[in-house]
């Protein structure tokens, strides 16, 4: 069998990794450059609390395949929840710490930050960051190395399940195509008659010097942000979930960070680490998020499209799940039993996934 793999951001070259190192003829295309667009403009934070059983085992060996990496930084995870969602974070906790994803209950103020609104507070120490580009373009040079290919600069006009894709006005022809092509995907599967059920919102972080190193990635439910170290004296932070989201056409979107966006995240990260005010603005960078209703990836087989598979809607949090991604997406491809937990038909048949917390933090 051969597939084409259409996309390479992280799921993209996660699945094609999977599919070479299982021996099957595979092609991936990327229209910009591997990982230019959502993968490479994510925080890529690497943690495994999540509310579902099967996503924190999808979480863990995701960790364990990145852990070892030059592009991984395991600086741990610190996660801060307010007295409303406490008894769920420590019920999510114990159910994670069965399914492997160790991590300890711990006072903020021994990590530096203020405690102000926080009622329960977790660390993982073998959580932490990766940089998404050299993450992506590690797994594609990895594909390579047992057999497939891979190109940049390669826009794919179209997709035709069972004969291939078009590019450039040319049939590439292959039995299975891959649709992992992010805030693009919807598009080339609605040219086909399929709706994918996502929404396209554009999405900021911002890059501040400090003059001091955030020694661990933070994600705070209280302040409703997230953090991480970005080199010596700079952190990189963004809002969470819940706020407001601006949805756009991924062909035509501001690529600048906003002014009252960059002073919101700014008073709320003062707020949090003490000493912060003379943090300044030296960077920022607006991507775009895939998001399904339930904010869980649309991944495998799809009802009436044979030799089509989805590995998309990572909803903001999926970079830090690709590995696991890849495994299951070529799993499919090559005929195994993946389950339907993650089909795009859970949203006809009611089974929707449902997170403790909602939104990305899953």
């Amino acid at each position: 069998m051969t597939t084409i793999v259409v996309g390479g951001g992280i799921l993209g070259a996660c699945t094609l990794y999977e599919l070479a190192r299982a021996g099957e003829d595979a092609l991936l295309l990327e229209a910009g450059a591997f990982a230019r667009e959502g993968t490479g403009k994510s925080a890529a934070i690497v943690r495994t609390h999540y509310s579902n059983r099967e996503v924190v085992r999808m979480a863990v060996r995701s960790r364990e395949a990145f852990r070892e990496q030059a592009f991984y930084d395991h600086c741990g995870w610190l996660f801060l929840v307010d007295e409303e969602d406490a008894d769920l974070a420590r019920q999510n906790r114990a159910m994670q710490v069965q399914e492997g994803a160790l991590s300890e209950e711990v006072d903020p103020a021994d990590f530096g930050l203020s405690s102000d609104g926080v009622a329960y507070a977790l660390f993982e120490p073998d959580s932490g960051f990766a940089d998404p580009v050299a993450a992506t373009r590690a797994y594609i040079e990895a594909a390579r190395r047992e057999g497939a290919d891979a190109r940049e600069q390669i826009r794919v006009d179209s997709i035709e399940p069972g004969r291939g894709v078009v590019a450039g006005g040319e049939l590439l022809e292959s039995d299975n195509v891959v649709l992992a092509a992010g805030a693009w995907s919807k598009q080339l599967a609605a040219a086909i008659g399929l709706e994918l059920p996502l929404a396209i919102p554009r999405e900021q972080e911002v890059i501040f010097e400090t003059g001091a190193t955030l020694r661990h990635a933070i994600s705070s439910q209280v302040d409703r942000i997230y953090m991480r170290p970005d080199g010596s004296g700079r952190l990189l932070a963004g809002r969470g979930y819940p706020k407001d989201y601006e949805l756009v056409d991924p062909d035509g979107y501001d690529l600048e960070v906003d002014a009252e966006f960059e002073a919101d995240v700014l008073a709320r990260l003062q707020r949090r680490l003490p000493g912060l005010n003379g943090a300044r603005r030296v960077d920022g960078r607006v991507g775009l998020y895939e998001v399904t209703p339930d904010w869980h990836p649309i991944l495998g087989p799809v009802d009436g499209y044979d030799g089509l598979f989805l590995a998309t809607g990572g909803s903001g949090h999926c970079f830090k799940l690709g590995p696991a991604i890849g495994e299951l997406v070529a799993g499919a491809v090559l005929g195994r039993d993946v389950g339907d937990t993650f089909s795009l038909s859970r949203f006809d048949e009611g089974r929707e996934l449902r997170s403790t917390y909602g939104g990305n933090r899953a």
